[in-house]
């Protein structure tokens, strides 16, 4: 029985300080807030008063000046949807190293073309002048052994920014052989 006294008072001085609790911040709150009273007095400060913009009457006659004005010319447009972007061209997606030339079909007065097979299956011919490898380099001649490309790059140890790249036919069984020369 003492026992249980002793838990009713227990429980009784844990309420009370719940509800002493509550009491502190519903005050707190009460004076961060004004205390629910509002002001009536008049304040001291000063409001700047706005003149009111100026009738046509008086405009006329006066140039007037603007204060700000925004000029879209050669900006994008926000609301414009912007068009898809094309596919990656398969001759400057792959670096020289990965394209493998399957064959060379050797033409009058040096008119030869190669055939070149990408990483991913794709298949293309290239002659003289086109653009081929993701440094964009130029085809500069085919032979019937192979072709050489001119690219060029940056190299932060070599100040040469031109790299010739013989790139050689491959036959089935042999591996990737290609031959690198700097400028």
């Amino acid at each position: 029985m003492k026992r249980e006294v002793m838990m009713r008072v227990q429980k009784i001085k844990i309420a009370g300080l719940v509800s002493a609790a509550g009491l502190i911040l519903a005050l707190f709150f009460l004076a961060a807030c004004g205390g629910g009273q509002i002001s009536t007095t008049p304040t001291t400060q000063k409001k700047e008063t706005v003149a009111p913009p100026p009738s046509e009457e008086e405009l006329e006659g006066k140039e007037s000046k603007l204060a700000w004005s925004y000029d879209p010319t050669g900006k994008k447009d926000p609301f414009k949807v912007p068009l898809p972007m094309e596919p990656p061209n398969p001759k400057t997606r792959y670096y020289l190293e990965q394209l493998w030339i399957d064959g060379i079909i050797v033409g009058p007065d040096g008119k030869n073309i190669a055939h070149i097979i990408t990483p991913g299956n794709q298949e293309f011919f290239i002659s003289i002048g086109d653009t081929l490898g993701a440094n964009k380099g130029i085809v500069k001649e085919i032979k019937a052994g192979g072709i050489v490309v001119e690219e060029q790059f940056l190299d932060p140890r070599d100040s040469s920014k031109i790299r010739i790249v013989d790139k050689f036919l491959k036959m089935e069984g042999e591996g990737a052989a290609s031959g690198i020369k700097k400028k």
